[in-house]
């Protein structure tokens, strides 16, 4: 009975708990408000750094410290923390770039003008701001739900202490009221006849220690209850009726957000050709028949596709073949060889012996016939029973196979071809040749994003396609090429072109399919900004309308913020 009190009474106050979330926090200048359903909040910046203060449920102070150029959260810094003027303390480490202060001035609502004295390293700040402290313990529109309750607080280590210690204090008690097999109760009743023993049923109630197990487990989920509203405030990224998207710091450090100040200044304006991967024709060679045959594999087998071969290696044989006609004036020929040289082997015998009184001039004569015979013979045999070897013209890559064991093929049927993956070159077709008049450099981009640094080899003089065909160089190597692959040429020409030079990814579409980046004018706004801009490298683009000199835009993660809802 006493559990059973216990447990009720423990449900009851955690009925009437309630986070203490508040409305909108306070801005700065013309700003907009923050969201109703964010946490009171203060922001400051300046050259160095940028500070978002955030004042969590339980009136915890929460401190997000970033460079403010570049978004790039700061470790290990010293934040001192005044409010009205009077020194509150130094904000403790949290976790990474993040910092937490306690004190009762922040339970007392009201305006607070705050002072953050800031030391990272060799730089030291300060950076004012105004926090407005709610009078209201709670706000019904700006409480969490379940759900962000529990992520905020599976990030706090005193949470995973508190539930490893009560899980272990649950699973004690379930051992410990395990049900046991317990002798029957006997009991005496009288009777006309005397007394007599009577057995309770074996279904009488279980030990009271049993029915609490469930009751202490209830309790130990309970008891976890005050200790995420504890956790560190939790807002989610939302986009605001004026078309600005508001986006905490906890988010953007998910995000891995980063940003950069948008400077004028000029680039090289690339022209954009069409091209593809060719093999560059001094490191690889194409095998074909010299002759028609039927083809026989090399000891060991046909090379296969990713084989590399040395120059001279046999990559197989070509058997001649011949029609009846003319192989029976071959061995013909072969048989009447035969029968002269057998009639020279006697002559040169004869006079041999006759060395005394015979010239030598006779003998040497003889001899020579002999080996004219022996080698018309030689040059006549392959034709029926001889076989052409296929020897590889260069080292490299096996790239292409048409070959077949007895397959027979026609004179200059290709056959192999072999590459060097290592020189590749880039064949681009220009169909405005005074644009690629004056080539400074130039770069390649493949379909999947990799990027290519060419150097230039030399344009052609004859049409093709309407169009003249350049050659570059692959310089630097590019493991994953394929001879024929499409890629995208960027060649770059002295023409400069004024604008504001941004990584690529800093670029993204909008639904309407139009190009916009993302300004941040604070803390943990951000502004969709429509923009004109053209591609440099595959790396870089050039913006050269639609943002103003000084902009802080997102260069890392606008994908991101550009699906935020």
């Amino acid at each position: 009975m006493l559990i059973r009190m216990l447990l009720l009474v423990t449900l009851l106050a955690a009925v009437g708990f309630r986070p203490a979330f508040s409305h909108e926090g306070h801005s700065h200048g013309d700003e907009p408000a923050q969201p109703a359903a964010a946490a009171p909040r203060a922001e400051a910046y300046s050259d160095l750094f940028e500070i978002v203060a955030v004042l969590g449920p339980d009136r915890r102070l929460w401190l997000y410290l970033d460079r403010h150029a570049t978004s790039e959260p700061i470790d290990g810094a010293t934040v001192q923390v005044t409010v009205d003027g009077e020194d509150i303390g130094t904000a403790t480490r949290a976790s990474d770039a993040v910092y937490v202060l306690t004190n009762p001035i922040l339970e007392r609502p009201g305006q607070r003008n705050m002072v953050f004295t800031i030391t990272a390293g060799e730089d030291m700040d300060l950076l004012p701001a105004t926090l407005v402290i709610p009078a209201g313990v709670a706000a019904a529109t700006s409480a969490p739900g379940p759900a962000d309750l529990v992520s905020t607080a599976l990030r706090e280590p005193y949470v995973w202490a508190a539930g490893l210690f009560l899980l272990l204090v649950g699973v004690a008690i379930g051992r410990a009221a395990a049900p046991r097999p317990l002798p029957p109760l006997v009991v005496v009743e009288p009777s006309a006849t005397g007394t007599r023993p009577h057995a309770l049923p074996s279904s009488a109630p279980m030990p009271e220690r049993v029915a609490a197990a469930p009751a202490v487990m209830a309790l130990a989920a309970i008891l976890l209850v005050p200790m995420i509203a504890w956790a560190q405030p939790l807002d989610a990224p939302r986009r605001q009726p004026d078309g600005s998207i508001f986006v905490p710091k906890p988010s953007q450090r998910l995000l891995g957000l980063r940003t950069g100040p948008a400077e004028p200044g000029e680039a090289f304006v690339p022209v954009h050709l069409t091209g593809q991967v060719v093999a560059d024709p001094n490191a690889s060679g194409r095998v074909q028949a010299s002759e028609a045959g039927r083809i026989e594999p090399p000891e060991g087998g046909f090379p296969a596709l990713g084989q590399r071969v040395a120059r001279g290696e046999v990559l197989g044989f070509v058997v001649p073949i011949m029609a009846a006609q003319d192989r029976v004036g071959v061995r013909a020929s072969i048989a009447e060889l035969d029968a002269l040289i057998v009639i020279g082997e006697a002559r040169v015998r004869r006079l041999t012996a006759l060395a005394g009184t015979v010239a030598a001039r006779e003998i040497s004569d003889a001899r020579a016939d002999l080996e004219g015979l022996r080698q018309r013979r030689a040059a006549n045999l392959p034709a029926v029973t001889g076989r052409e070897p296929i020897v590889a013209p260069s080292a490299g890559v096996i790239s292409v196979v048409r070959v077949a064991a007895g397959q027979v093929i026609q004179a200059q049927e290709p056959l192999f071809d072999i590459v060097d993956p290592a020189r590749l070159w880039v064949e681009a077709i220009a169909f405005d040749p005074a644009a690629v008049a004056e080539v400074s450099a130039a770069s390649a981009m493949t379909a999947g994003g990799q990027a290519l640094r060419l150097g230039f080899v030399g344009r052609g003089m004859t049409l093709r396609q309407q169009g003249l065909p350049l050659h570059f160089r692959i310089e630097g190597g590019a493991p994953g090429l394929a001879v024929g692959q499409p890629v995208t040429v960027l060649v770059e020409t002295p023409r400069r072109t004024a604008g504001i030079v941004l990584p690529a990814e800093a670029v993204v579409r909008n639904p309407e399919g139009g190009q916009v980046v993302y300004e941040m004018p604070s803390a943990e706004r951000f502004l969709p900004r429509p923009v004109r801009a053209q591609p440099l490298d595959g790396q870089r683009v050039l913006v050269t309308a639609g943002l103003e000199r000084g902009a802080r835009v997102v260069t890392s993660g606008a994908g991101l913020i550009a699906q935020v809802r």
